[in-house]
């Protein structure tokens, strides 16, 4: 009499999808936790209490900037987060998606360093910017591959107006990370100001969007 082969796994496609998500959620851990290492302790010998204390605040732009992306990295994490929530599948295609948005995010604490040490000069911003639309981008990349109903891969494809509010968020979001960088190319003093507060525009922009598709996602 045979057996039929029994998987150790009762689903094991979402024990694989399980691990891409644990593995995804180890690097965003990671990038954070490198923001605070890249942050070395002044090194003084028998430092008198405001000679440590001028120490740190030579050091304030580098906890800004820790702080600043640890928002940053934090929020695209949830981000990242909800989407995968939403997924129901996995193929190559979305592994290596996937690995194209972490790759960005790992890079993380080398531009925060970078831009925060020398925020003087408009080239670590811009390449700080081109980071994130980096990561905003390859999330918007993901958005699109798991969208298409032939791949499967979300129950989302029954609901095309969170498709599309998914989209067009994730889009914005990288566009505006893109023009902080573009505003540095122009060298103009007011314009490479702009570039600083630019990211404050993702804001307003979120709040616009979430009204314009909150009443076609509602369902009836």
């Amino acid at each position: 009499m045979s057996h039929k082969h029994h998987d150790i796994f009762e689903n094991r496609k979402e024990f694989q999808l399980e691990r891409l998500i644990l593995f995804s959620d180890a690097v965003f851990a990671i990038a954070i936790t490198l923001l605070i290492i890249e942050i070395h302790v002044p090194e003084l010998d028998h430092p008198s209490f405001g000679e440590l204390a001028n120490s740190i605040l030579e050091k304030l732009p580098e906890f800004l900037g820790f702080l600043f992306s640890f928002v940053i990295i934090g929020q695209f994490w949830t981000n990242h987060h909800r989407m995968f929530g939403y997924i129901t599948g996995y193929n190559n295609g979305l592994l290596w998606l996937n690995l194209h948005t972490l790759l960005w995010v790992v890079l993380m604490p080398f531009s925060t360093s970078f831009q925060f040490r020398y925020g003087y000069n408009d080239f670590p911003w811009i390449f700080y910017s081109c980071n994130l639309f980096m990561i905003g981008i390859s999330m918007f990349f993901i958005w699109l591959y798991i969208g298409n109903p032939k791949r499967n891969l979300t129950y989302l494809v029954d609901s095309p107006h969170i498709l599309k509010h998914a989209y067009v968020r994730s889009l914005t979001v990288s566009l505006i990370f893109l023009l902080g960088a573009i505003l540095c190319f122009f060298n103009n003093y007011y314009l490479s100001l702009a570039a600083r507060f630019v990211y404050f525009l993702i804001f307003p922009a979120m709040k616009i969007l979430k009204k314009i598709y909150a009443k076609k996602e509602t369902p009836h």
